[in-house]
């Protein structure tokens, strides 16, 4: 009897856990990957491991960075199936690409911006979020977790695993090619 009520106690627990940090968890990866439906997967995916280990969650983190951990052991997790699933093979665009058998043209998405991208803040933040996409992977997860989740350098010590100055230069690093990235929009 008393089994069933820890794993229903334990149940609530990590309900409330769910319901304090699935939307942080959910925007970090929206970040972090341009597509919502892949964000929430990976984010099912974070909290599915959050509630198999939290029997041994210790509190020696707060549930905040340890949550974070788990999230970017997801993200890591997910960049290696992508490097193994994908082939780096370069296209021209002029050139016909063979699906199934049927040659087609690549398809180049229209760069034209719609009526809200006019809008100027509209369009500063797409191209920020744009400039956060095209980052090297070990560096996107830094510059959002610093920048666009306001977690402290400690903290994304804490849930990297890696030695504060190195994540400290990873950030640098990271806002100066987004810098660069970014420069043509506030000369022009």
């Amino acid at each position: 009897m008393a089994s069933g009520y820890d794993k229903e106690q334990r149940r609530r627990q990590f309900e409330s856990v769910v319901d304090a940090y699935y939307a942080r968890i959910y925007h970090l990866f929206c970040h972090l990957v341009s597509d919502t439906h892949l964000a929430a997967d990976l984010t099912q995916d974070t909290f599915v491991k959050a509630y198999e280990a939290f029997g041994r969650f210790r509190g020696e983190a707060s549930v905040y960075t340890w949550l974070y951990r788990i999230a970017i052991n997801e993200y890591r997790s997910y960049l290696r199936r992508l490097r193994r699933e994908q082939e780096f093979i370069s296209h021209s665009l002029d050139e016909p690409v063979e699906v199934e058998g049927e040659n087609l043209f690549a398809q180049v998405p229209d760069p034209s911006p719609s009526a809200l991208q006019l809008l100027e803040k509209a369009e500063l933040i797409q191209r920020i979020q744009q400039a956060v996409q095209s980052l090297p992977p070990r560096y996107r997860a830094f510059a959002v977790l610093r920048d666009l989740e306001g977690m402290s350098y400690e903290q994304i010590a804490e849930v990297t695993g890696l030695p504060l100055d190195t994540v400290k230069t990873r950030i640098a690093r990271a806002r100066a090619m987004l810098r660069r990235k970014l420069e043509s929009y506030y000369r022009g």
